[in-house]
This record gives C-alpha cells, sequence and structure tokens, in this order.
C-alpha cells in the first residue's frame, strides 16, 4: 500500500496536469496507479490538499487546487455569473446572493480579479460576503464590478 504523501503528490499531480470534474474519477485514476483509497479517504484528502471546485466552460467544474483560480479560464455568462441574484451593502460589508451552491465559484471570481477595494471574501453556499477595504463606496464597489464584469449589468 502506497503512502498518504505519496498519494497526494498523484492528486495534485493529476490535478495540475488535466481537467478532474468527479471524485469519482479522481478515485478510478488513483486505484488504477495501485493506491488503495476510499472515497471518504479520497474526500478527506482533497480538504486537506485545499482543493476546491471551479467553473470549467467544457466540464462543469473541475478540481483545483490553492492559488490555481488565477489561472482558471475567465468566466462567461454561461458560468457562475448567471447565477448572481442581487447585491446589497451594510457597512464594510457586501453581500452577493446567488443561485445555492454558485458563492463560492463567484468568491473565487473576485478574489481572482485582485481588486485593492477588496480585502476578502467568505463564501456559504448561495451567499457571498465581500470585506470592502477602508474608504470603498458602495457606489463605487458596485462600479468597479460592472466595469470589470459587465455580465452583471442586468443582475445588480
Amino acid at each position: 500500500m502506497k503512502q498518504r504523501t505519496d498519494r497526494h503528490h498523484a492528486i495534485r499531480a493529476m490535478i495540475e496536469s488535466r481537467p478532474i470534474a468527479s471524485q469519482n474519477q479522481l478515485l478510478e485514476e488513483l486505484q488504477a496507479l495501485g493506491f488503495e483509497v476510499t472515497q471518504a479517504t479520497l474526500s478527506r484528502d482533497l480538504l486537506l490538499l485545499g482543493a476546491m471546485r471551479i467553473p470549467d466552460p467544457e466540464k462543469g467544474y473541475i478540481y483545483a487546487l490553492p492559488g490555481a483560480a488565477a489561472l482558471a479560464p475567465p468566466l462567461t455568462d454561461t458560468s457562475a455569473l448567471h447565477a448572481c441574484r442581487s447585491l446589497a451593502f451594510s457597512g464594510h460589508l457586501a453581500v452577493v446572493k446567488s443561485l445555492p451552491s454558485f458563492a463560492p465559484s463567484i468568491g473565487l471570481l473576485l478574489d481572482g480579479l485582485n481588486l485593492p477595494e477588496v480585502v476578502g471574501t467568505v463564501a456559504g453556499d448561495d451567499t457571498l460576503i465581500v470585506v470592502l477595504a477602508e474608504g470603498t463606496s458602495h457606489h463605487r464597489f458596485r462600479q468597479i464590478l460592472l466595469e470589470r464584469l459587465p455580465e452583471l449589468r442586468d443582475r445588480f
């Protein structure tokens, strides 16, 4: 039986080298390489590695490792942005509501823009909290979003 470290290296190599759309696909490929691994163990491995699912124009969603979001293909109106439903504000927080399961993808997109007006994002299932930098007005943030992501014009 191969060790956990070897398995983690193999998982990283697979995710970085080709689109992996499901845990089942990853599990089958690991087993083909001789790893004795269950789906539960694989889920824990993915969590430990910080793996996330990001939108992919061809496969729907694929696995990515931290730092790979910036390398992901740009989102279009047919991906996560179509799931945005509303934008509201409270103090230095912007709240983006989306369809269920899309908030993390929208958060990755916003984080990938590296906007100086955004300190960070926290995503739930259908709600994304955006922490605005000191001095960033609600109007300015909305304006920046629409300039950088014109697909949102009819959504906010």
